[in-house]
C-alpha cells in the first residue's frame, strides 16, 4: 500500500507541477515583476544595512579621534613638539633631527632624511588661536619659502592641530601649498595619524610623490 501511495504522491506532484509551470508560463511577466520587486527590495535592504553599519562605525571612530585631539589641544608646546617628533621617527626614514623653535614662533623643525636620500622639512605647529583665525596661509606660505632657501630639501609638511580644511578655505590652503611643494597634516589628517599609525600616503615614503612635490617647489 504504501508503494501505491508513493507512487500516486509523486504522480499528483508531476501533475501538479505540469499545471503550476503552466500557470507561471501564462502569466510569465507578472511573475517576472514579481520576482525583480522581492530582488529589489532585498537588495536595498541590505545596502542600507551596511550603510548603516558603515555609518556607526564612522561616527564611533570620529568621536574617539575627537577625544583624541582634545587631548592633543591640552598638550604645552614641548609634549606637541615631542609627539610630532614620534611620529617622525615612526616612518621609514635614515634619520630625523629636531632644530627646536625659533624666536618668531613659527613652530619646531625637523629634518627627515629618507633611505632614498629625499629629504623633507617637517614644521610641527600647535594651533595658538591665531593660526586657526589666519587659516595656517601664512604659515604654510613661510615654510614653502624655506623649503630650498634654508633648509636645502624636496618638500615641506606642515603638521598642527588646527584645521585648516574648514568651509571655503580647504582648497585655497590646498592651492598655495601645492603650489609651493608642502604638505598640510592638519587636524582630521593628524588625528587619523596618530590613531592608526600610519603616516599620510606621501610620507611612506613614496619617492615619486616627494619628487613631484620637490619639482613643483622649484618652479
Amino acid at each position: 500500500m504504501s508503494v501505491i501511495l508513493r507512487a500516486g504522491a509523486g504522480i499528483a506532484a508531476l501533475i501538479a507541477g505540469y499545471f503550476v509551470l503552466g500557470f507561471i508560463a501564462d502569466h510569465w511577466a507578472w511573475f517576472a515583476s514579481i520576482a525583480i520587486l522581492l530582488g529589489g527590495t532585498a537588495l536595498a535592504g541590505w545596502i542600507l544595512f551596511r550603510s548603516r553599519g558603515h555609518e556607526h562605525r564612522d561616527r564611533a571612530v570620529a568621536a574617539e579621534r575627537h577625544t583624541l585631539m582634545r587631548s592633543v589641544d591640552k598638550m604645552n608646546i614641548p609634549a606637541f613638539d615631542a609627539m610630532a617628533g614620534q611620529l617622525l621617527v615612526g616612518l621609514d626614514a635614515k634619520r630625523v633631527k629636531k632644530f627646536g623653535h625659533r624666536k618668531n614662533d613659527l613652530g619646531c623643525n625637523f629634518v627627515v632624511t629618507f633611505n632614498n636620500g629625499q629629504r623633507i622639512i617637517v614644521r610641527a605647529k600647535k594651533d595658538d588661536k591665531t593660526m586657526r583665525r589666519r587659516n595656517g596661509n601664512r604659515h604654510v606660505q613661510i615654510l614653502g619659502g624655506e623649503i630650498k632657501a634654508r633648509w636645502d630639501c624636496d618638500a615641506g609638511v606642515l603638521i598642527t592641530n588646527a584645521n585648516l580644511h574648514w568651509m571655503h578655505h580647504a582648497a585655497r590652503n590646498e592651492a598655495v601649498a601645492a603650489q609651493l611643494g608642502v604638505l598640510i597634516v592638519d587636524r582630521d589628517r593628524l588625528a587619523e595619524w596618530i590613531d592608526t599609525g600610519v603616516a599620510p600616503p606621501q610620507l611612506r615614503p613614496v619617492p615619486a610623490a616627494l619628487e613631484s612635490s620637490g619639482s613643483t617647489a622649484t618652479q
